[in-house]
């Protein structure tokens, strides 16, 4: 629900350019936190798990919020 929220508000208003701008920030935002390797490498196993378990979870909400109601 809160991914949803952020994409809805964010999105808010603009035109576009500047709609496909945002979704490919956040994208790049995601692909980031998803590099725990690179982040944090020092990090546990279970870490990086939850990460990418949350990464996906977002990706997930990311493509619900975005789908063409037709899709869903």
């Amino acid at each position: 629900m809160l991914v949803g929220q952020l994409l809805i508000a964010g999105s808010e208003g603009l035109a576009a350019p500047q709609l496909a701008a945002f979704v490919a920030g956040w994208s790049a935002a995601l692909e980031l936190v998803e590099r725990t390797d690179l982040l944090v490498p020092g990090a546990n196993p279970e870490f990086h798990a939850a990460m990418a378990d949350l990464v996906r979870r977002i990706r997930d909400a990311q493509r619900s919020v975005l789908a063409d109601d037709d899709e869903v």
